[in-house]
């Protein structure tokens, strides 16, 4: 991003960056004086010429959407060169940080999820509105697990005063991409359905049924063949008669005959009771198993600085804390770190992020360690010092045949392929807590699976240096800082 991360209104401090897309970056934007977060997508509409519509499109959309499951839009502002929208924070990181690869998730949760998507895509739709990129790394989850859909970047309006058009804009992630939306026109609601579909199958097994819905893929032509070999291989099997009997009718190959939202939620799969069948979830969110942990662990809440992951950055005003998930312990390189926890709120006046035209830099020298929000399970704790630990992760990634540069004097930017060959982007950046040093890893760009598979590998490549067993970590908020 050219230029200097700024500040609109003085004690409101730009402190990491959340995320990236086609035309800019999201940053985790703290008031330093109340705690209130708020995330904010910055647009170059100079770099990105080609922005500039689609932006405006982006906010004119998402403006008028106002719903539990849909991200808030704030409001917008644009200095110099530089388009700056304010979205509401959610504090609990991507839905594909949660999906253990090649394991997917205990059912219940799939379907808490899923409910959840359906609720989402169906408002949308009564409001007119196609989102037509639907995947895990476009939904996000709030500080109680609600799911939240994200990113209108392709969104349109396929419904005004009563008239549908049908769609010709090719868009989209291939593997979630419906087939008809690559020979056009196509309707926009089936469309829309068919990717929650796809997210359904990443979500039960861990893994994408196909590459690309075409001819030239096997594994799509084997689905619409309906081949008797097809549920011998995975994912298929992996996933129970009742949800297949679902995806069946979701991932239909022509639109018309697919599955609407009033037929998906009255599937038996859809309305089905796991917490009584199963008799073993009070909470869904509560809940954790060996391969899917709910949260990172108590270094999640640990960790002050680096990555917002479970750190009892608890969002909205009146929500009470989440209570600490049975079995926590362990799931990040065994360690169980105790440590206060920061309460944060949405922010109560946005406007106030809109009215001042006072600009300040610094915002990336002033890292607070407010910026450890986001709940994310892609994160180690070393034993080495900060200048050892950049160079084992050097070494490994030579090791792995990644690419890497600095981004910063402590963050890393990793480049590799997925499994389909496309490009896999990643951040490695490096924090001293003091006793130990933390590792914190976000995807940059590409496959959200693909990255926790390659974090795997990087994980087990430094398992030597895991700090293992408890630990607690003394952290003083005004120090440890990182570079967003």
């Amino acid at each position: 991003m050219a230029g200097p991360v700024t500040e609109f209104v003085v004690g409101w401090n730009v402190v990491q960056t959340l995320g990236e897309g086609a035309f800019g970056e999201v940053k985790l934007l703290i008031n330093q004086d109340t705690n209130e977060a708020v995330a904010m997508k910055m647009v170059d509409l100079i770099k990105h010429k080609d922005a500039a519509i689609a932006v405006r499109k982006e906010m004119c959309l998402h403006r008028m959407l106002k719903n539990p499951h849909i991200v808030k839009f704030y409001g917008s502002r644009c200095e110099n060169s530089m388009q700056y929208m304010f979205l509401e924070y959610a504090a609990g990181g991507e839905l594909f940080d949660r999906i253990e690869p090649d394991i997917g998730m205990p059912p219940p949760h799939a379907q808490k999820y899923f409910r959840e998507l359906i609720s989402g895509v169906e408002y949308l739709h009564s409001r007119g509105v196609a989102h037509r990129d639907i995947k895990p790394e476009n939904l996000l989850l709030d500080e109680s697990d609600r799911l939240k859909i994200t990113d209108f970047g392709m969104a349109t309006l396929f419904r005004h005063q009563g008239k549908e058009r049908d769609l010709d804009r090719q868009c989209g992630t291939k593997p979630y991409m419906a087939p008809e939306v690559l020979l056009r026109p196509y309707s926009a609601e089936p469309a829309d359905i068919w990717s929650c579909g796809v997210v359904l199958v990443a979500l039960l097994a861990g893994e994408l049924p196909w590459d690309e819905p075409t001819f030239s893929c096997p594994e799509y032509t084997s689905w619409k063949d309906k081949e008797c070999r097809l549920f011998t291989t995975t994912p298929w099997t992996k996933i129970d008669n009742l949800a297949l009997s679902l995806l069946r009718k979701v991932l239909n190959t022509v639109p018309r005959h697919r599955a609407t939202i009033s037929q998906i939620k009255s599937h038996q799969w859809f309305t089905k009771n796991f917490q009584r069948t199963a008799g073993i979830l009070q909470n869904v969110s509560e809940t954790t198993t060996p391969t899917n942990k709910r949260v990172c662990s108590e270094l999640e809440r640990a960790n002050t600085v680096l990555s917002p992951e479970d750190f009892s950055t608890r969002l909205a005003c009146s929500q009470p804390e989440v209570p600490t998930p049975a079995g926590i312990d362990a799931i990040i390189s065994g360690a169980n770190v105790n440590l206060g926890m920061l309460s944060f709120s949405q922010p109560v006046k946005p406007d106030q992020l809109l009215l001042s035209s006072q600009l300040t830099q610094g915002t990336q020298a002033s890292q607070t360690p407010l910026q450890r929000l986001v709940k994310r399970m892609t994160r180690i704790l070393v034993r080495t010092t900060l200048e050892d630990t950049l160079t084992h992760l050097e070494t490994l990634f030579n090791k792995l045949n990644y690419t890497h540069r600095y981004h910063t004097a402590h963050v890393l930017t990793v480049t590799t392929l997925d499994r389909r060959g496309a490009q896999l982007v990643l951040k490695a950046s490096v924090l001293d807590m003091g006793q130990h040093i933390l590792v914190d890893f976000r995807l940059s760009k590409g496959c959200g699976l693909d990255f926790k598979r390659q974090f795997l590998r990087i994980k087990e490549g430094l398992s030597h240096i895991i700090v293992k067993g408890p630990v607690t970590l003394n952290i003083t908020p005004a120090t440890n800082m990182i570079p967003a």
